[in-house]
């Protein structure tokens, strides 16, 4: 998949929400832009490639995969297209 920048609707996030780019101190990853809300949710948007979107059509599921070194996971939810953040 490909990283989108995430610009989203400004009226699906809280007020106060802004841009950032997320990488690790060692930036041994790729840098990941994001919208971070006040209400803690930090959001990305990727773009299957089109032989990821036909594989989905054809049924195969979706794997999210968390790298937590041992350590506790955050929740996290996965949608389909823009949703209202301000409510969730």
């Amino acid at each position: 998949m490909d990283i989108v920048d995430p610009r989203v609707d400004p009226r699906l996030v809280p007020a106060g929400s802004r841009a950032q780019v997320i990488n690790g101190p060692e930036k041994e990853y790729r840098d990941l832009p994001s919208v971070t809300t006040p209400n803690g949710y930090v959001i990305t948007r990727w773009a299957p490639t089109p032989e990821e979107r036909q594989a989905i059509a054809n049924g195969e599921d979706i794997y999210v995969t968390l790298v937590s070194y041992g350590g506790g996971i955050n929740p996290l939810f996965v949608t389909i297209g823009q949703v209202d953040w301000t409510t969730s």
